[in-house]
């Protein structure tokens, strides 16, 4: 006989059971965050018509696409490969006209053909929000605000956000006479953080020795807030020094916030330069090597589906989040049914009433339909994580009673079957009679 096929594609996941709860606690946990500081929950497609996600989709982002061929029309259709166009493209064209500011959350899976990463497949899931309609630096100081408190909330520490502004940078290359490849070699080199590349292309293309001054210290603009003093004295045009001025508003209410502490500021990062247009921040934690979040101020976006207005967001990547909650040894409380019930009567009459009327009451209720002995199914129940073991027909229990067992205390009592259903709340706590 051939073996079934079972591998899966690359860069595809399957969550078991108890993996698929753990990622079901951060999303609530997050989504829990978001709702707090008023964010509304939007759900938008898998899949679309490839032309229209490309109209908010960067190019490199649309060469890694899954792409397909709608049957019916014959149009080129294509998985989400990033939420916030779409959701640019809702508030541009059905929520344009809803007071300002507008604030949406989600949940939600993107897919890209990239190689896999640290904890990051082709299909990966987020966590994000988006701030729609502000302009002011408040609204990276709410999403950052939101990040740290995300992070916190799924109980993970030693955590870190490091805060950039591309347009310092931009503002740098503006007052450099040099063909974009060049310029492009500048980037790489700062990326990388390869200060001897970096002088070497600084020492090639001879500008001005205030820019060149500037350019060479960009690798060590990196920390606290003695950053913003040295970096405004290097800012000498006008974009680089609103950036400065923006990040030094920023920090300031982050300190207001008590979150300063949290954020160290980096003028030398370049990896947001092409998507973002104003302050953006990355959220690391010790000892892992990828951003568990990534973020910051993109206006040019809804301006590309006729919409000219302000927006910042946010994303976590919810598999990275599980990772280092691994690492960190966070523990999450995995569920299990609160009631397991073993019935070793043949009419099956008391069982299916108890169970019945438990679940009324909002308790989670399984059965044991299996024929074994006490002691398999009682292994059974604890290893499903069942709170309480209803055994009906016991023999250490008379006609209409039951044996009701703690696992987690270990206590046990003989119990009525009559007054279990007429009152379950007396006979266990944490129910209420509807």
């Amino acid at each position: 006989m051939r073996p079934l096929p079972t591998q899966l594609p690359k860069g595809a996941r399957i969550y078991l059971p108890d993996e698929a709860a753990r990622k079901r606690h951060v999303e609530t946990g997050l989504l829990g965050v978001f709702g707090r500081w008023g964010y509304r929950e939007v759900i938008t497609p898998t899949f679309e018509y490839a032309d229209v996600l490309a109209t908010g989709t960067d190019a490199d982002v649309q060469e890694n696409t899954f792409k397909f061929v709608d049957r019916e029309t014959g149009r080129l259709l294509a998985l989400r490969a990033d939420i916030t166009p779409q959701i640019a493209r809702v508030v541009a064209t059905r929520l344009r006209d809803e007071g300002k500011p507008i604030r949406l959350c989600y949940v939600t899976n993107v897919f890209r053909y990239d190689e896999p990463q640290v904890s990051h497949y082709r299909e990966f899931y987020q966590a994000g929000v988006e701030l729609i309609g502000l302009e002011k630096p408040e609204a990276e100081v709410e999403v950052i605000a939101m990040a740290i408190e995300g992070l916190k909330a799924l109980g993970l520490d030693r955590f870190q956000l490091d805060l950039g502004h591309p347009d310092f940078f931009r503002g740098l290359l503006e007052e450099v006479t040099a063909p974009a490849a060049r310029q492009r070699e500048l980037r790489a080199a700062l990326a990388r953080k390869d200060a001897s590349t970096l002088e070497r292309l600084v020492g090639e293309l001879a500008p001005a020795a205030h820019v060149g001054e500037a350019l060479l210290a960009l690798p060590a603009l990196f920390g606290r807030e003695e950053v913003l003093e040295r970096a405004a004295g290097l800012a000498k045009n006008d974009r680089s020094a609103r950036a400065v001025a923006n990040l030094a508003e920023v920090y300031r209410l982050l300190t207001i916030y008590g979150l300063a502490d949290a954020v160290l500021l980096d003028l030398g990062e370049v990896r947001g330069f092409d998507y973002y247009s104003g302050t953006y921040f990355e959220a690391y934690v010790a000892g892992f090597g990828a951003a568990l979040a990534g973020g910051g101020r993109y206006d040019h976006m809804l301006a590309r589906f006729g919409f000219d207005c302000p927006a910042v967001g946010f994303a976590f990547d919810v598999g990275r989040l599980l990772s280092v909650m691994e690492a960190q040894g966070v523990a999450v409380e995995l569920p299990g049914p609160d009631f397991f019930i073993i019935d070793f009567t043949p009419d099956k009459t008391a069982a299916l009433s108890l169970a019945r009327r438990l679940r009324d009451l909002g308790a989670s209720v399984a059965r044991d339909i299996v024929s074994r002995g006490l002691d398999e199914s009682l292994a059974y129940a604890r290893a499903g994580r069942a709170r309480q073991v209803l055994v009906v027909g016991s023999p250490r229990t008379g006609a209409g009673e039951l044996l009701a067992l703690d696992l987690a205390g270990g206590a046990e009592r003989v119990l009525a079957v009559a007054d279990v259903l007429a009152d379950p709340a007396r006979c266990f706590g944490g129910l209420s009679d509807a």
